[in-house]
């Protein structure tokens, strides 16, 4: 599994999924469970790497506004979820936060934690037990955030795009409850 493999797997799950995360995780794992362990476990290392090369301020405070609020919890499926739009929205989305304001609709929930266990649900169903502990996952460096917030009162000077068009709060919480 290289990376231009694990870009191949994660565009075809999304096209396929028709912008559902869960039918895109479950895409995935069904995608994953023929390929040698091996390939599973080089799937989840990309996919590791590009979470943490995500844990960036910027992102985060973006993922703040988009979400109506974001903790450490909500991160994790925030960056699961752009690791999922595939490499160009990806990179894009890196370099410039606010560039997301047009590929989320406002009622979008962009905090999707689904596609977390697609390796640990693959390695399941095609091994028939849980995931074991590897020594490489436990000793893996813990990503240091990059950059700095900007605070819940100036993170909307930051994005004002993203404020403007995810700023309405209480009417979208109306809607997602």
């Amino acid at each position: 599994m290289d990376v231009e493999t694990f870009w191949e797997l994660i565009d075809a799950a999304r096209e396929a999924s028709g912008g559902d995360n869960s039918k895109q995780a479950d895409l995935l794992v069904n995608a994953l469970v023929p390929l040698s362990l091996d390939e599973i476990f080089a799937f989840e290392a990309i996919w590791d790497d590009l979470m943490d090369f995500a844990y960036d301020a910027a992102l985060w405070d973006a993922a703040y506004i988009i979400g109506c609020g974001c903790g450490d919890s909500g991160f994790w499926d925030f960056r699961a979820w752009l690791v999922a739009q595939g490499k160009e929205v990806y990179e894009k989305g890196l370099a410039d936060p606010e560039s997301l304001v047009d590929l989320i609709d406002v009622d979008e929930q962009a905090q999707e934690g689904a596609l977390l266990y697609v390796v640990m649900t693959a390695y399941e169903q095609k091994m028939g037990q849980e995931i074991p502990i590897r020594e490489g996952k436990v000793n893996r460096p813990v990503a240091q955030l990059k950059g700095t917030h900007w605070g819940e009162e100036n993170v909307n000077l930051r994005f004002p795009k993203l404020a403007a068009k995810f700023g309405d709060c209480e009417k979208r919480w109306a809607k997602w409850m």
